[in-house]
This record gives structure tokens, C-alpha cells and sequence, in this order.
């Protein structure tokens, strides 16, 4: 089983749920994404109202931090690789009359494309599972492609530390990359230290306007890391890049 099957199968066992279960569980989930979010856009676009701005969640799964700015007003747009997750997010925006557009789609293929440029695009704790360079690549690309000219990529990403905890049916290699045994080695999450994260945003051409290193936060990649102590997490980067002007 690959790593989209994976998460394939892990919504669709969800379908048993209520609608506003998912829903409240999504919101929950994101909250703290939500507001690094609210506060890159009050920082970095204030003149912008929400209900004018174009938001897109790569990686949105249920859409829980879409849920929250289209709450605000803002116009929303989802992109996921799983069509049972996209299928409860419409349902879960629905609830609450939202119009949402959904993409089903792998954002590291170069195929890709949107009908409109966002005024932010979301990283939904995606980078750190892209764990191949090429990927990382393509889907970096993908992100400066679509960014309007004023527009801002928003992330929190898992990075690495020096001393991590990793338990049985996972291994760590020489390139920062975390295996998790499903039926076979499978890798899960590239967790890079925060000095190449930053190298990798630069090569890519983007201006890195905002770049926080939280050391004191433990980041848990999956559930059988849960009740970890923070020091022996990974630990967690949160930035906010713009396109480089020409």
C-alpha cells in the first residue's frame, strides 16, 4: 500500500461519521493554523479585506482551515489527492452554506492547473510529506506559478533536531526522511533542518518575508508518536514566503 492509499482508505472508513462530527473535529484540528494564518494576512496584506481575497489549501484533506476563512468570507479553493476527503468537504462546507471549489489532484504533478492565481495559498502541513526532491520541486513551482502578485504562501512545516524519538515501525535515514512500515518500507515525512528548509525557499526564488524557528513545540509526525515528549519531536518552522519581483 502506497502512501495515497493510505490516506485513501483512512477516509473513506471515516463515511460512518456524522457531517458535523467531521466538522467540528476539522476545525479543531486547524485552529492553530488558522490564526498563524490571520496573522501573516493582517501583517502581510491588510489592506485586503477576506471577503476579497482568493484563498487555496493544498493538502486540505476536510478543508478544516478553509473552513474558517470562508467563514471570514473569503473565496476558497481545495486541492487533495483524495476524493473521499474532498467529498466530506463538501459536505461539511455545505453544512454551513459555503461555496467551495474542489480540486482532485497530486500537487507534486506539473500537470496541475487552477482557473485564477491566489492571494494566499496554505501549505496544510503538506511539505513535510513530499519526501522526494523532485516533488518538493514541482510542487514549490506549482505554488509560485499560482501566487498573485502580491499574493503569499503560508506554511508550518515539521523540521528537524538533533536528538529524535523514533519508534518501532519507523526508521530515519541519512536524508532526513521517515519510514513508516505499511505492508513495506514507505516513506511518510521529509524532515529537513530548518537551515536547508530556508535553502530550499531560496532556491526555489521566493522571498522569505517571514521564518520562525519553534524549538519549544513538538510536532508529531503520526499517531504512534503521540505522548512523546516535545524535546524528542521533531520541532516546527513556521514562514511565509512571497515571489521574488523579476
Amino acid at each position: 500500500m502506497n502512501l495515497q492509499d493510505n490516506y485513501e482508505e483512512f477516509y473513506k472508513n471515516e463515511n460512518y461519521r456524522s457531517v458535523s462530527e467531521l466538522r467540528d473535529e476539522a476545525a479543531t484540528y486547524s485552529k492553530g493554523l488558522f490564526h498563524f494564518i490571520v496573522e501573516a494576512k493582517n501583517k502581510f496584506l491588510q489592506e485586503v479585506d477576506w471577503s476579497s481575497l482568493s484563498i487555496l489549501e493544498m493538502g486540505s484533506g476536510r478543508g478544516g482551515v478553509a473552513l474558517h476563512l470562508a467563514r471570514l468570507g473569503a473565496k476558497v479553493t481545495l486541492i487533495d489527492f483524495s476524493s473521499s476527503a474532498l467529498l466530506q468537504a463538501k459536505s461539511i462546507f455545505a453544512s454551513e452554506g459555503h461555496d467551495i471549489e474542489v480540486v482532485l489532484g497530486d500537487v507534486t504533478h506539473p500537470d496541475i492547473t487552477f482557473k485564477a492565481k491566489f492571494d494566499i495559498i496554505i501549505d496544510s502541513h503538506l511539505l513535510h510529506c513530499i519526501t522526494d526532491d523532485p516533488d518538493r520541486s514541482s510542487y514549490l513551482k506549482l505554488v509560485s506559478d499560482y501566487l498573485s502578485p502580491k499574493g503569499i504562501f503560508v506554511a508550518e512545516s515539521m523540521v528537524h533536531r538533533k536528538k529524535l524519538f523514533i519508534p518501532d515501525g519507523f526508521m530515519f535515514d541519512e536524508k532526513n526522511v521517515l519510514w513508516q512500515m505499511l505492508n513495506v518500507w514507505t516513506p511518510v515525512r521529509r524532515i529537513l533542518d530548518s537551515l536547508d528548509l530556508e535553502k530550499e525557499l531560496n532556491e526555489a526564488k521566493f522571498e522569505i518575508i517571514y521564518f520562525f524557528y519553534y524549538g519549544q513545540y513538538g510536532f508529531v509526525p503520526h499517531k504512534d508518536f503521540m505522548d512523546i515528549p516535545a524535546e524528542i519531536l521533531p520541532a516546527a518552522v513556521r514562514l511565509v514566503v512571497k515571489n521574488k519581483l523579476a
